[in-house]
């Protein structure tokens, strides 16, 4: 269970950590909000050394993230830190990534590619509006970005499961629709904000990012 779980909270922090890479170099933010966007890194620093043991390759982006978050300025700042570290942290990211799912196979590395979107997003948002982000319109692209991925999800999901035995993808109906049935939850408890037109709350993200990761544990765990 441990393994599963560290895939997908390995996809997860590749997405979120590319997220933030993009809010940090391209958003018009404040030096306070770029000080507290500084201080987001620090838990994907956390996440990639949680799954290091299960995926060596993940000790290159902890290190290399490690060393930008701690030359970052935590305060109000005009400096987004040392860039060159922050693309090889990314990069290495991506290497933990692609190493996990070639070693998974293609079905895993297809549902792995999904959760990069699906988990990399609510978690990316989850940190934005902690860090107090003003950035309104990742308030409204990232839930989509969600929406679309739970749908990639759905697909991938029906075609693995129809390239099995019968008996095989009969004994997996009842886990594939507990999976789908999370994120339909997951994903409207995400977009709340935008249904009841107000400003995402962190006690909703977080519980969109608790059902999300549920279920993408869920529906990776058979074909590991």
């Amino acid at each position: 269970m441990y393994d599963v779980i560290s895939t997908v909270v390995m996809a997860g922090l590749l997405g979120a950590q590319l997220v933030l890479t993009l809010v940090l170099l391209k958003g018009d933010i404040c030096p306070g909000q770029r000080g507290r966007l500084h201080k987001a890194f620090w838990f994907l620093v956390a996440g990639w050394a949680i799954v290091t043991p299960f995926s060596p390759f993940s000790a290159l982006p902890f290190i290399a993230l490690g060393i930008f978050s701690l030359r970052s300025k935590s305060g109000k700042t005009r400096q987004s830190g040392p860039i060159p570290v922050l693309h090889l942290a990314n990069g290495f990211a991506v290497l933990a990534v692609l190493m996990a799912a070639v070693e998974q196979g293609v079905t895993t590395g297809l549902l792995m590619l999904s959760q990069v979107l699906l988990v990399g997003a609510v978690t990316a948002h989850y940190l934005l509006v902690k860090a107090r982000s003003r950035l309104q319109a990742f308030h409204r692209i990232l839930p989509v970005v969600g929406i679309f991925s739970a749908m990639m999800m759905a697909l991938m999901l029906a075609v693995s499961s129809a390239m099995l035995p019968e008996q095989e993808a009969a004994a997996l109906v009842s886990t594939i629709l507990t999976s789908l049935g999370l994120v339909l939850l997951g994903v409207c408890i995400w977009a709340m904000h935008l249904m009841r037109q107000t400003p995402p709350h962190i006690a909703q993200l977080g519980v969109a990012f608790c059902v999300l990761l549920s279920a993408s544990t869920i529906a990776i765990a058979p074909f590991m």
